[in-house]
């Protein structure tokens, strides 16, 4: 279902990017917000053409640029039932 380019690694931010049905994804976690964007292909996520963001998680004044790896992962997956579910 996932294609990992690389898993969630790093601290501030955590990121992450792979593929997803296809469509290229990724995930950064820093400071007060956690992201995941889709687009068609990376370039396009790099031109900003075509991308979609979904903001999963805000709080002021948070630290998810710490966040563990595994509730990353986890937020990937959730992300991509999000992203999955308004594409029908």
């Amino acid at each position: 279902m996932i294609k990992w380019t690389y898993k969630p690694a790093g601290n501030c931010p955590v990121e992450s990017e792979g593929y997803f049905l296809n469509e290229y994804f990724y995930f950064r976690a820093r400071y007060d917000r956690i992201t995941i964007d889709f687009a068609p292909s990376k370039q396009d996520w790099w031109e900003d053409k075509n991308t979609i963001q979904y903001t999963l998680r805000y709080k002021k004044d948070a630290n998810y640029g710490w966040y563990p790896k595994w509730k990353c992962i986890l937020l990937i997956y959730w992300g991509c039932l999000i992203h999955l579910w308004n594409k029908i």
